[in-house]
């Protein structure tokens, strides 16, 4: 009985484990400022569930629903596609090409806030 349930125990570990490794999913909040010339203007992207939602100063401007593969991150913002480069431990991420006007964020470092 106890043998059993060592077993049993030390399995369903095991399988959620695996399961948090192999997760493509990111949650919480990532900061990246954003420089255009002479400007500068800090940009939260929320990540919850496939979701993705965008603020500046503490306004939501945009949302949007992103994927994750191959440690490529990609998301849609208001009908705007962007890529980015996924750190291996996925506390950040660079933004690596977008559309329109959201091009100058190319290169921005986003990361995660700690709470």
């Amino acid at each position: 009985m106890k043998k059993k349930l060592i077993t049993a125990t030390v399995t369903l570990l095991g399988l959620l484990i695996l399961v948090g490794c192999g997760s493509n999913k990111l949650s919480g909040d990532y900061t990246g400022t954003v420089k255009f010339l002479f400007m500068e203007s800090k940009s939260t992207l929320t990540f919850k569930g496939d979701t993705v939602t965008e603020k500046q100063d503490d306004k939501i401007t945009s949302k949007g629903t992103y994927k994750i593969k191959d440690n490529q991150l990609q998301f849609n913002l208001d009908d705007t596609n962007v890529t980015a480069d996924l750190s291996k431990d996925r506390k950040s991420f660079t933004l690596k090409s977008s559309e329109g006007l959201s091009g100058i964020a190319s290169g921005t470092k986003f990361t995660k806030e700690e709470k």
